[in-house]
């Protein structure tokens, strides 16, 4: 794979090491700098790689700052460019999963070297779900007709704090027959009458800890219809619980 990297003053040591990793996994890297740490303005380094990607001349883009915020910023001024700003392994899989995203931002003091360079790889190894993401992926560059308000959904209401999300009409076959209630305790899943519930410990400094059972566990504490179930129903609710920048925690 053709890898473009590139970063600010904060994200070089790591970015250093990453072209390590890449070498050594036989990626083919270009390396659009800094090239120490002597301070930059990001937009400078970040810029060419994006457009870089988007061109086709490589296949991939990872940039790399203090937090990661700006250069996504960046990246994602150029039309074609999906960059994720990812903090962990769960993001990183749900954003080649659902976003074919082209490009990875990492932020160089928020996570450590270790997590940064597994979330690295496991980006590089995840492959796009297609299926329904194909038409949401192609929408992203694309003017969208404005929704009337029977389109819209709970997701799109000024209301802060807990609320029930339903997702906007699509076509029958794509209907997700499903509601989410987030609170500050827990996120509850609903199909109809059946509904689950899992714990939530928020967090201050640290990443809101989002209490999920172990496959084992799953089977044994969760109800016959969604014993078998287990992925296709996180993979519903973690995507709409960005926001609260979880930590999905196995017990």
């Amino acid at each position: 794979m053709k890898i473009a990297i590139g970063s600010d003053h904060a994200g070089f040591k790591y970015k250093e090491k990453i072209k390590e990793l890449l070498g050594e996994k036989g990626h083919t890297l270009h390396d659009f700098g800094t090239h120490s740490l002597d301070p930059v303005d990001y937009p400078v380094f970040i810029r060419p790689v994006a457009e870089a990607v988007s061109s086709g001349e490589f296949d991939r883009g990872i940039v790399l700052g203090g937090s990661g915020n700006g250069e996504a910023i960046v990246a994602n001024r150029v039309k074609g460019i999906r960059c994720t700003l990812c903090w962990n392994i769960e993001t990183a899989v749900l954003a080649r999963k659902h976003n074919d995203a082209n490009m990875l931002s990492l932020g160089a003091r928020l996570i450590s070297i270790e997590l940064a360079l597994e979330i690295v790889k496991t980006w590089l190894d995840t492959p796009f779900d297609g299926g329904r993401h194909i038409k949401r992926v192609r929408q992203i560059d694309q003017k969208t007709p404005i929704r009337d308000k029977s389109e819209m959904s709970q997701e799109d209401s000024p209301i802060k704090g807990s609320r029930e999300v339903k997702p906007a009409k699509q076509n029958p076959e794509e209907t997700e027959n499903y509601d989410l209630l987030i609170s500050f305790r827990s996120i509850k899943y609903m199909e109809g009458k059946n509904s689950i519930e899992f714990t939530v410990d928020p967090g201050l400094k640290k990443s809101t800890v989002v209490h999920i059972p172990s496959p084992e566990t799953w089977k044994k504490e969760f109800p016959a219809w969604a014993r078998e179930r287990r992925q296709e129903i996180l993979d519903r609710i973690m995507p709409k619980c960005i926001h609260l920048k979880c930590e999905w925690k196995e017990y």
